[in-house]
């Protein structure tokens, strides 16, 4: 079972990089409503995900084990399921695709595999475990106090690290999917990113305090370093 969980949880995680790398489903000669489809998908995904992590969800639903490897892995397993369901249901959009270049795509690949580096810079597959709060590892990457606060490395350069990856990989497959469909896509995932990013670091702030509050003050850029 902890295997099955492993797998699933790293299937998940790898599938945010595999599908913007592999391109969303386009057909110019789409109805033009699948969009509206696309972004109800979408944000329900997005609802689901923001509820579980919110404090009154897992208070009211985990009590005392709040912030718990259980609560970690209740949360991987529907996060993940309904990630996935997206992909599956997500429907073909339609909207005019460029000719990019083959040099330039091939330029854009090597700057997503740069983007996904960038994302797992420093971790290992221990450290993966312990993202997932896998069986028989610590779990990493809470908001409180139980897990370590990140503050060296590219976290001393901008305070959201792996975000700025994921917008970077986005960004990138803009050459390589150079279509209307691509756009929507890479917009609703990175604006998602990008919103949460306040949501987060309010949770931070109340669950660490002056920390938190002292590495916001050493690193004051929270993705993109003299800007945001």
């Amino acid at each position: 079972m902890a295997t099955a969980y492993r797998g699933f949880g790293y299937f998940g995680l790898f599938s945010i990089f595999g599908v913007v790398l592999f391109g969303f489903r386009h057909d110019p000669g789409a109805p033009w409503h699948n969009f509206l489809f696309g972004a109800v998908l979408y944000s329900a995904w997005a609802a689901v995900h923001l509820m579980m992590t919110s404090d009154w969800f897992k208070g009211a639903a985990y009590g005392d084990r709040a912030g718990s490897p259980i609560e970690r892995r209740v949360y991987i397993l529907v996060t993940v399921t309904t990630w996935l369901a997206v992909l599956w249901y997500h429907p073909r959009l339609p909207g005019l695709a460029i000719g990019v270049p083959g040099a330039l795509r091939f330029a854009a690949t090597v700057g997503f595999l740069m983007a996904v580096f960038t994302f797992f810079e420093g971790l290992t597959f221990h450290a993966i475990d312990a993202l997932i709060a896998a069986p028989g590892t610590e779990m990493a990457y809470s908001h409180g106090a139980e897990t370590k606060l990140l503050t060296e490395g590219r976290y001393a350069a901008v305070r959201h690290p792996m975000y700025q990856a994921v917008i970077q990989a986005g960004l990138c497959s803009l050459i390589i999917h150079a279509n209307l469909a691509q756009l929507f896509w890479v917009l609703m995932i990175g604006g998602t990113f990008i919103g949460f990013i306040p949501i987060e670091e309010a949770r931070l702030l109340a669950k660490r305090g002056d920390d938190y509050r002292a590495y916001m003050l050493q690193t004051p850029w929270r993705l993109v370093r003299r800007v945001w």
